[in-house]
């Protein structure tokens, strides 16, 4: 199997391809093989990938990874088609200019499928490699695709370079991540029950004190523990988990006034505030965005 070293300092990407797009019932691409590398993000719903002899089920949360000698197949659900962000990009190139991945697709047979996939290598530094898995579960990436979308598609002065800083940000947030996975989880499970109960009410002003009995700690103790393992305090967090839920709503529901309110906001130019600080879209901006994909 072909083994692909690439080492994080010598980073130079270049993001030909970025987008967000609500898929229609088993929805298909492939079976194919692309020029460059692609990220596939799911936001909501269901999908399945297939590649090698792997088969992924896909669900928010999920990102998957092929490169351009990765034949693959990625299939949106038919009871729940998913939401999610693409990009694709070469490691490191001395191009200028992106180059569209449509013309370098080609379509493969099953057989092509079924064969062996090269591996990725991360070279981190002396002492740390990584192998780039092709599926993975990371957690808050969404703002940091949602970013690289909006540059990709506002094409600004200077888009090409913020791109690429976009995506070093991105993938050493993956890359440390993945690293420090098993530390990460164990962590996490000291506050677990008020990650859970945040994640299933949003809408709910949860007090400090609530989410810190949730967990059987004193509230200042919970919250410096809170911020070390999460990179954030709770109220963030909380308006975080607000914001995601608030994107699918978007999508659904006509009226900015009913998502708001179903997310607990007493306040529509409040919610507005927020969701712009996190995305860097109002939630009118957003909802026309993913309408127009």
């Amino acid at each position: 199997m072909k083994r692909e070293v690439i080492r994080l300092s010598e980073l130079r990407p270049m993001i030909h391809f970025a987008n967000k797009m609500v898929t229609s019932p088993g929805q298909a691409w492939g079976p194919r093989i692309i020029g460059d590398c692609q990220f596939v993000y799911t936001l909501s719903g269901k999908a399945t990938l297939r590649m090698g002899n792997q088969i992924f089920d896909l669900r928010a949360g999920d990102l998957v990874f092929y490169g351009p000698q990765c034949p693959h197949q990625l299939i949106a659900a038919e009871d729940d088609p998913f939401t999610f962000m693409s990009i694709h990009f070469d490691w490191c190139t001395e191009e200028v200019e992106p180059t569209h991945p449509l013309h370098q697709i080609q379509f493969c047979s099953e057989e092509q499928l079924r064969q062996q996939i090269p591996s990725y290598t991360i070279i981190v530094n002396e002492q740390k490699e990584l192998v780039f898995p092709n599926h993975m579960t990371i957690p808050n990436i969404e703002d940091l695709f949602d970013q690289l979308v909006i540059e990709f598609r506002l094409e600004e002065p200077g888009y090409g370079c913020m791109s690429r800083a976009l995506f070093l940000q991105l993938i050493t947030t993956i890359i440390r991540q993945k690293l420090q996975n098993g530390l990460w989880k164990s962590e996490k499970r000291k506050i677990a029950p008020a990650l859970e109960a945040i994640q299933k009410r949003p809408d709910y002003h949860w007090p400090l004190t609530e989410l810190s009995d949730l967990c059987g700690y004193h509230p200042t103790y919970f919250s410096n523990l809170f911020k070390d393992i999460m990179g954030c305090a709770p109220k963030h967090y909380l308006i975080t988990e607000r914001i995601k839920k608030a994107k699918q709503l978007l999508i659904d529901m006509e009226l900015i006034e009913e998502v708001a309110d179903q997310l607990g906001y007493s306040s529509v130019h409040y919610f507005c505030r927020n969701f712009k600080s996190l995305t860097g879209l109002t939630p009118t901006e957003y909802k026309r965005q993913c309408l127009e994909v």
